[in-house]
């Protein structure tokens, strides 16, 4: 008897165990759908966080470009305004909110760290002397000041992204001069070794105002600062780490701080650049001298398609200059053009979509896409549409003449 009693609370309570079991299991079922509606909505929320984003640094770059390009034609245009103060003002300004813009749109990829870096063959000396250019208007007020060396052995023409490196060493430079009061900022850029054709260059920028404790120094390159702490900071906003450890690796380099600093801070940006002679430019230059070049610039936006005009009517370019797409493709029915410049974005008919249909009747031509958006996710169907490079707005005249030169230089792109 006793055997069938111990049996029947065996079994009662196995059957109470496998009962709690599959009301554990639906349960479980329930919560991991919940889990994932969760994890959808959020990403939706987080990929239209993304797009917003994207879209607002678009408008944010449009008019910038036409206040940077703008800048630049008047200190080509009339050299004794170089050193007005108003026009250093506006071009510090400009080449600023150009970098914050550009950390804002790179939050984008702190997940991914899909930044691309172009290859271009620029003039590092032009580049830095810019920049120590705005940043010497920048503390024309304050006491502190900001010293500078540049290593003659360096070769000025190098191959890279001369937009990247900019960036990387305005927040590096913002950050020194944010924790400086009556001091001193030192920037150096140095040749440490150079083999064949590459060389390692170091980009250093330190400072001795206020002695900053390691703790204070950890919060610099936090992955956002403290609110507190920007209180007292000179340039306002404080450096995303991670953005620029990310826009280090896409240029091959690699940001390093220093153990062994006892007062201010130090940072070196180590980035190893492949050298190139300006041979190629005087090439280009001496290629096309006599010959009468035609460009066909589009773009939706007057000020846009002035500020091209100028910059290529000045290198013997014949600018034709229109609005839409549809326009643009009868013009390239009707005429040879040695480069067409093609804004992305446009309405009715976008800047993909009008190379598409060039692309029906006309292989030859090089066509450069011109963007204020980041395109990184848009190369496929740049490629797809027949484009043959891209440019960020703003750009500088030098990396869009070098681009220009590249595409018309190349036998398979001839416009015959």
């Amino acid at each position: 008897m006793l055997y069938y009693i111990i049996g029947a609370i065996l079994f009662i309570t196995l059957l109470f165990v496998w009962f709690q079991y599959k009301k554990t299991k639906k349960e479980l079922k329930n919560k991991d759908i919940e889990l994932q509606s969760l994890v959808q909505e959020t990403d939706k929320q987080l990929d239209l966080q993304q797009d917003l984003i994207s879209i607002l640094s678009q408008e944010l770059r449009t008019p910038l470009y036409g206040i940077i390009g703008l800048t630049n034609l008047l200190e080509n245009e009339y050299p004794e305004l170089k050193n007005d103060k108003n026009l250093k003002s506006l071009k510090f300004s400009g080449d600023y909110l150009f970098t914050l813009i550009n950390n804002i749109l790179h939050v984008n990829f702190l997940n991914s760290e899909e930044v691309k870096a172009q290859n271009i063959l620029f003039n590092l000396q032009e580049v830095i002397q810019t920049l120590i250019h705005s940043f010497s208007y920048a503390i024309e007020n304050s006491d502190n000041t900001l010293h500078f060396e540049f290593d003659p052995e360096i070769n000025k023409m190098i191959n890279g992204d001369s937009g990247i490196l900019s960036q990387i060493l305005m927040n590096l430079m913002s950050n020194a001069l944010r924790f400086t009061k009556n001091g001193n900022v030192y920037f150096s850029v140095t040749l440490l070794k150079k083999k064949n054709n590459i060389s390692t260059i170091s980009f250093k920028i330190n400072h001795d105002g206020d002695e900053i404790s390691i703790e204070d120094k950890k919060s610099i390159y936090q992955e956002f600062i403290n609110v507190k702490n920007t209180k007292k900071t000179y340039l306002g906003t404080g450096i995303n780490s991670k953005i620029v450890n990310i826009l280090a690796q896409s240029i091959n380099g690699k940001i390093i701080i220093p153990e062994n600093t006892y007062k201010g801070s130090e940072y070196l940006l180590v980035v190893d650049f492949k050298e190139q002679t300006d041979d190629i430019k005087k090439t280009n230059q001496a290629t096309y001298s006599n010959t009468s070049l035609k460009a066909l610039i589009v773009d939706d936006n007057k000020l846009n398609l002035l500020i091209a005009d100028k910059m290529l009517s000045k290198e013997s370019f014949d600018c034709t200059t229109v609005d839409n797409g549809f326009d643009a493709i009868e013009l390239v029915k009707k005429n040879d053009y040695n480069i067409i410049l093609m804004d992305i974005n446009m309405p009715k008919l976008n800047g993909i979509g009008t190379t598409k249909r060039i692309r029906e009747f006309n292989t030859k031509v090089p066509i450069i896409a011109l963007s204020a958006v980041d395109v990184t996710q848009l190369n496929r169907q740049i490629v797809q549409a027949g484009l043959n490079d891209y440019i960020l707005k703003p750009y500088n005249k030098s990396h869009l003449l070098e681009m220009i030169y590249k595409y018309m230089n190349n036998p398979e792109m001839k416009n015959g």
